[in-house]
């Protein structure tokens, strides 16, 4: 009944599709958008910038990225009521076949800003918990990691995993201390999905791993064996800022890039 109305309002059936997955997924670039809807980015967008002219979307820009936020909901109704000059019945209806279904539409709106959550996860297994969950990203992976951590703490997992998220078609760009296992790793960079830069190891070691994707920053202690995985708009945003000055000074200092 859902699409039903929606298409009874003037969409087609991929301007719904795209419309319910923007809704539930939040505020997202139109290539994430594509991924979860099946559709071609440009076609994506091209449907995302129509529903923005008719008022169910907003589009902002941050760090150089066109992001796209649904519109609460009840916009739908707002948006018939001001195209009502007269009493249009075929209007009224409309009207009122949205107020049946608005209660649908509005559980499965996402707004802007949500509750944050924060999940703890212990040990190697869950160590290995937080990991599969990157598995899940529908957008290129930010990552702070070291390759001697990685490796030490899980040693027995990555070979496996590297195939899964290349498999998975999932991209990642990270910043790495630079030693004998990360040059030896990072020369794999094409067949596992990865773009790497390496930083002077003396100066700027960690060993930590801090990644951002989907709105997530996860968190990962390989010596206390804790993961974290905080679900945060505002955080991740602030914290994804922050990455992309960091790869700008790093692409400067790794010597590879010289």
């Amino acid at each position: 009944m859902l699409e039903n109305v929606l298409q009874n309002i003037g969409l087609n059936q991929k301007e719904i599709n795209v419309y319910l997955k923007t809704l539930e997924l939040g505020t997202q670039p139109a290539s994430v958008v594509a991924r979860r809807a099946g559709l071609p980015r440009n076609t994506t967008r091209f449907i995302l910038d129509k529903l923005v002219d008719g008022g169910l979307i907003k589009k902002s820009t941050r760090a150089n990225t066109q992001l796209y936020t649904p519109e609460e909901p009840k916009n739908l109704i707002n948006l018939l009521k001001r195209q009502k000059v007269d009493a249009n019945a075929k209007i009224d209806d409309k009207i009122t076949q949205l107020n049946e279904v608005m209660a649908e539409l509005e559980s499965q709106y996402r707004p802007e800003s949500t509750k944050p959550k924060v999940t703890f996860y212990e040990g190697n297994d869950g160590l290995v918990k937080v990991y599969d969950d990157t598995l899940t990203s529908t957008e290129t992976i930010r990552s702070y990691a070291s390759f001697d951590g990685m490796h030490g703490g899980l040693p027995d997992y990555f070979k496996d995993y590297y195939r899964r998220r290349a498999g998975n078609e999932i991209f990642i760009r990270s910043i790495h201390p630079d030693t004998e296992l990360a040059r030896l790793k990072t020369k794999n960079n094409k067949n596992e999905w990865r773009d790497s830069r390496l930083i002077p190891a003396k100066k700027y070691d960690f060993n930590p791993e801090i990644q951002f994707y989907d709105n997530k920053v996860v968190i990962t202690s390989w010596k206390e064996k804790l993961g974290i995985i905080i679900e945060s708009q505002e955080i991740f945003q602030a914290m994804t800022v922050a990455f992309e000055l960091a790869w700008k000074e790093a692409t400067r200092l790794d010597k590879r890039k010289k």
